[in-house]
């Protein structure tokens, strides 16, 4: 329910910021404190998609669930 609830709050500050790019992303799993030694990225890879929506995504990518720079339909 908590994923439903992120999806839905990006599309509606993507409403009410239409001069603001809002997304979701997830990073995957990441060998962090959290991920544990098995996960199969490294926080460098899981920041990727992030980083990616910050500086070069495209403008009319808006309102979105990604990951590793693709729409996850939800």
């Amino acid at each position: 329910m908590s994923k439903t609830a992120l999806n839905m709050l990006t599309q509606q500050l993507t409403a009410a910021l239409p001069d603001v790019m809002v997304n979701s992303m997830c990073p995957g799993w990441c060998r962090t404190e959290m991920g544990g030694p098995d996960a199969p990225l490294t926080p460098e890879q899981g920041a990727d998609t992030l980083v990616w929506l910050a500086l070069d995504a495209p403008s009319s990518l808006r309102g979105k669930f990604v990951k590793e720079h693709s729409v996850i339909p939800w």
